[in-house]
């Protein structure tokens, strides 16, 4: 008699369990980010969804969140204008931006033009099928992205988002969850979610599932639609017997390198 079960591996303190076919297991990426330390960095995980701006547990569609890393403009207006800059001055301005197909997704490369003539340059990377590789909005510093998230669909209607990322000292991984009008999300007052609304508010707002046919596109939301198209075409080859992107069957290919990151450059 034999349990039927399914292969699992631990990696960065999180449990990855493979439940597809037994012969086209992929090799379980390592990512360079979380690979290569400075002195006195170890790595940390959280499950409580870190960059959803809510509970644990968001009551919505992944999709609704994982559009969210690929839409830069909503930045300076849900984060920025709504009830000041949420974040940093830096991050409020509106950016120029360019979006380009990466290996694994799609990268969205922001420029903000600073006082000193110099240029804050951001890259984010929404890499399929469910990673957020998205660098602090806080900018407490400016170098390669130091944390990954996987958004977990528990259902259509909800998601979680799990967390590995570099820190100095056994707890600091928590600090990098936002705080509004200087309180966790939990804190605040009804009220107070209106006055200070964020990620959490803009999408669960938008309901459970989300209606694609009420959408109105215009050019801000070119990420969206590269991600939407990128996802359906990954369905496609699947359905074909193809391998999606992203997926290595090479147990010695080496970490996953990502270019997201906050950086400043010569104007």
């Amino acid at each position: 008699m034999r349990q039927p079960w399914y292969p699992v591996e631990e990696r960065y303190g999180l449990i990855f369990a493979y439940m597809g076919p037994a012969g086209k297991r992929p090799v379980l990426p390592a990512y360079e980010c979380l690979e290569t330390m400075d002195d006195g960095e170890l790595v940390e995980a959280d499950d409580s969804s870190i960059g959803g701006g809510g509970p644990a547990i968001i009551p919505c569609n992944w999709l609704q969140h994982f559009e969210n890393v690929v839409d830069p403009y909503h930045v300076p207006v849900l984060h920025g204008s709504f009830s000041g800059p949420q974040f940093t001055n830096m991050m409020a301005s509106i950016p120029e931006v360019r979006f380009e197909k990466s290996p694994r997704g799609v990268l969205v490369r922001s420029e903000r033009k600073q006082d000193d003539g110099k240029v804050f340059y951001r890259v984010s990377e929404a890499a399929l099928p469910t990673l957020r590789v998205v660098p602090n909005p806080r900018v407490a510093q400016f170098a390669r992205v130091e944390s990954i998230g996987w958004v977990l669909p528990i259902d259509d209607g909800s998601f979680r988002i799990y967390v590995a990322g570099r820190v100095k000292n056994s707890g600091d991984i928590s600090r990098m969850r936002s705080k509004f009008n200087g309180k966790f999300w939990w804190d605040m007052t009804e009220q107070e979610h209106q006055q200070f609304p964020g990620d959490y508010e803009a999408q669960v707002g938008q309901g459970e599932v989300t209606i694609h046919s009420e959408e109105h596109f215009g050019q801000s939301d070119r990420g969206i639609l590269m991600i939407r198209r990128m996802l359906s075409d990954q369905l496609d080859a699947l359905a074909a017997g193809r391998d999606p992107i992203g997926v290595s069957f090479d147990a010695g290919a080496p970490p996953v390198e990502f270019e997201a990151g906050n950086y400043i450059r010569e104007g």
